[in-house]
């Protein structure tokens, strides 16, 4: 899971266990604004040169 994927789980997570409206305006702007983030670099695996996110890299299996 990807940074922003893990961010978005969390929002939505919360977003879900509230019911103050004011809560949940925020969370939505929160929300909205990870669509704002700029794109995750890939990355290339030194080993055997798959490409992906760098937290899926780092923990592959070649």
């Amino acid at each position: 899971m990807s940074a922003r994927e893990e961010l978005q789980m969390h929002l939505s997570q919360a977003l879900s266990r509230t019911e103050d409206a004011e809560v949940q305006a925020h969370l939505h702007a929160a929300l909205e604004s990870t669509e704002a983030l700029p794109p995750t670099p890939l990355v290339e695996c030194p080993v055997c040169g798959t490409v992906g996110l760098p937290e899926r890299i780092e923990m592959h299996n070649c």
